[in-house]
């Protein structure tokens, strides 16, 4: 299986990088993340839920980050294992500067086996890109609200004003 794709974050590469390697943004934007955490410098462990038709269940996920340039590039070895099957594979990703914005670009390979193997080679890519952008959209509106400044509500004038302090004429 082989997917690649892009995407535009409204945010600084610095911040993006950091958001991919920390566990708690993994478990919020994760589709069918159930757990992620940290086993060292550059490793995770987790649990994601499938629910679709044929393969549907909790899937014990490895990942470590290798290559890594920070915030510019890096690449995630890991394997996922269920009782439907296994994935194993690569996925290398570049971060660059887009004027205000920061652009990501990725491609990945992987190995399926087991009963998964079975799903159709391009149902299975078109499977994965749409998790993938599912879990990156999270991210950029994740990464949106921690960089929002803070609204302030206009204070109240003239007659608004006056009824609230003073109450119905």
């Amino acid at each position: 299986m082989n997917v690649s794709g892009s995407h535009r974050f409204a945010a600084p590469r610095a911040s993006v990088f950091a958001a991919i390697c920390d566990p708690a943004t993994l478990m919020a934007v994760i589709p069918g993340c159930e757990a992620v955490q940290q086993t060292g410098p550059a490793a995770y462990e987790g649990r994601i839920a499938l629910r679709l038709p044929g393969a549907v269940g909790s899937y014990r996920t490895s990942v470590r980050l290798v290559d890594v340039a920070a915030p510019h590039r890096a690449g995630m070895e890991g394997d996922v294992v269920g009782a439907m099957g296994s994935i194993r594979g690569r996925a290398d990703f570049v971060l660059r500067d887009a004027g205000d914005a920061t652009e990501l670009t990725w491609r990945g390979d992987a190995v399926i086996q087991g009963p998964l193997a079975r799903l159709d080679s391009r149902f299975a890519e078109r499977l994965a890109e749409s998790l993938i952008d599912q879990g990156l959209r999270a991210l950029a509106a994740r990464l949106e609200l921690a960089t929002a400044p803070l609204a302030t509500a206009p204070l109240a004038t003239g007659r608004a004003t006056q009824a609230i302090t003073e109450g119905p004429e």
